[in-house]
C-alpha cells in the first residue's frame, strides 16, 4: 500500500484522536494562558471567603481583632511616616530637627514617654513623703453590664449594655469622683493632701479597670476606707493601705501598659494590649493636679527638675503668661524678673504634606508658634 504526504492540510493530535504527552513548560504556559478566561473568572466569583473573613474579625486578645490591629499597625506606621519626615527649622541657626527627636508619645518615643512618666510618680510619692502623707491603693472594676461576656469569656452578657472601652472608662472616671467628692476626702482636707495617680488597663476580655494609688493624712486612711466600702461593693473592688514601697507597687502596673518601653519586639498578646489603647483612645495615665502642668515642664525641663519647678510655681516665684484665644505660654519670668522662658518666632514648621523630601526649605509653611524655644 502506497501512501502520499500531503502537503496542503496539517493535521494535529487533537484531530486525529492522538494522546501525546504535555512537557512541563506547556502546562504552565497553557495554565498562564487560561488567566482571565471565563472559567476561571467564575472560579474566583464563586470562592467562599467566609472563613477568611471570619479570621480577620475574630476577637483574639483584650476585645480587638486581626482586622483591628492591622488597622492600628497601618495608622501608627502613617504617625511614624509623619514625624519622621516633618521637621522644624530654625531659620537664624540653619538647624532642622525632626518632630520624631522632640515628641513625647507612648507609641513613637516609648523610654522618653516612660521616662517621664517615672518622673511624676517619683515627684509624687516624694512630696507626699514631705507631708507625711500615706499611701492607699485602690482597684476599681464595672458592673456586670459593662462586660459583653460572662466570667470564661464563652457566653454572652444578656445584661451587656452594649457601651464601649472609652465609655467604659469614663464610668470608672465617675465612681473615683464618687470617692473624691465624699466627705472621707472633702471635710477640712486640702487639695495638697490628697494626692492621687491612677491607671487604667484593660481585663483580657477588653473592658478596663483602673488602680489608684492616693496618699492621704493617715488620720483619715480608716475613714477613706468606709467611705470605699460603703460607695463601692468590694467583692469586685479593692482598697489596700499596707503598702510598703508605693512606687515600686504602682510602677509594676505602669510596666505592664507600656510595653514597648522595655522591649523592642512585642508578642503577640503585647501588641494587642498596646492596640487596645490607641484603638479604643483610652488615656493611660491620670494624676491630680498636684505637680507643675507637663505644657510648662516640657519647655524648661533642661532649668528645673519637676520636683523643684512644682516648688517653685506652687510658692508664686513665677508669672507665667499665656495667648488668650489657645492658652499657649508666651512667656514666663521669675520673682526676679530675668525671663525663664520666652516664645521664639523664628522657626519654621516644615511638614510632609506640604513639600517634598528633598526640597524642605524652599516651600516651607511658617508658623511662629510652631514651637517653644528655651532661652
Amino acid at each position: 500500500m502506497n501512501y502520499s504526504k500531503n502537503t496542503h492540510n496539517k493535521w494535529s493530535a487533537s484531530d486525529v484522536g492522538i494522546c501525546m504527552p504535555i512537557s512541563q513548560s506547556a502546562k504552565e504556559h497553557m495554565n498562564t494562558k487560561a488567566v482571565g478566561t471565563l472559567t476561571n473568572y467564575k472560579r474566583d466569583v464563586d470562592k467562599d471567603d467566609t472563613q477568611a473573613i471570619y479570621e480577620r474579625h475574630k476577637i483574639r486578645h483584650y476585645g480587638l481583632s486581626k482586622n483591628d490591629l492591622d488597622y492600628v499597625e497601618q495608622k501608627l506606621k502613617s504617625q511614624k511616616q509623619f514625624l519622621d519626615f516633618s521637621f522644624i527649622h530654625d531659620r537664624i541657626m540653619g538647624n532642622k530637627i525632626p518632630l520624631s527627636d522632640i515628641f513625647i508619645s507612648a507609641n513613637h518615643s516609648p523610654h522618653r514617654y516612660y521616662s517621664e512618666i517615672q518622673n511624676r510618680v517619683n515627684t509624687l510619692s516624694t512630696l507626699a513623703k514631705e507631708r507625711n502623707l500615706k499611701a492607699v491603693f485602690m482597684t476599681l472594676t464595672l458592673p456586670s453590664e459593662y462586660h459583653p461576656f460572662k466570667k470564661g469569656g464563652a457566653t454572652p452578657n444578656p445584661k451587656y449594655n452594649g457601651k464601649t472601652p472609652k465609655d467604659a472608662v469614663k464610668e470608672l472616671t465617675k465612681m473615683f469622683t464618687r470617692l473624691r467628692h465624699d466627705r472621707a476626702l472633702k471635710d477640712g482636707l486640702s487639695k495638697e493632701n490628697r494626692i492621687y495617680f491612677r491607671v487604667n488597663e484593660p481585663h483580657k476580655s477588653g473592658v478596663p479597670h483602673t488602680h489608684i494609688l492616693m496618699f492621704v493624712p493617715v488620720d483619715r486612711v480608716e475613714k477613706v476606707k468606709k467611705a470605699f466600702k460603703r460607695l463601692f461593693d468590694t467583692k469586685a473592688n479593692d482598697i489596700q493601705d499596707d503598702i510598703q514601697n508605693s512606687t515600686a507597687y504602682v510602677m509594676k502596673y505602669i510596666n505592664k501598659t507600656l510595653p514597648l518601653s522595655k522591649q523592642d519586639k512585642l508578642s503577640e498578646k503585647d501588641k494587642y494590649l498596646n492596640a487596645w489603647y490607641s484603638k479604643n483612645r483610652v488615656i493611660r495615665f491620670h494624676s491630680s493636679r498636684t505637680l507643675a502642668p507637663l505644657d510648662i515642664y516640657r519647655l524648661v525641663h533642661n532649668r528645673y527638675s519637676l520636683y523643684a519647678l512644682t516648688r517653685l510655681i506652687g510658692e508664686g516665684h513665677f508669672n507665667i503668661y499665656v495667648t488668650l484665644d489657645t492658652n499657649k505660654v508666651i512667656e514666663i519670668i521669675d520673682e526676679w524678673g530675668d525671663v525663664v522662658y520666652a516664645r521664639g518666632s523664628n522657626y519654621d514648621v516644615v511638614t510632609i504634606g506640604t513639600v517634598s523630601r528633598g526640597d524642605y526649605f524652599n516651600n516651607s509653611q511658617t508658623n511662629e508658634s510652631a514651637i517653644d524655644c528655651v532661652s
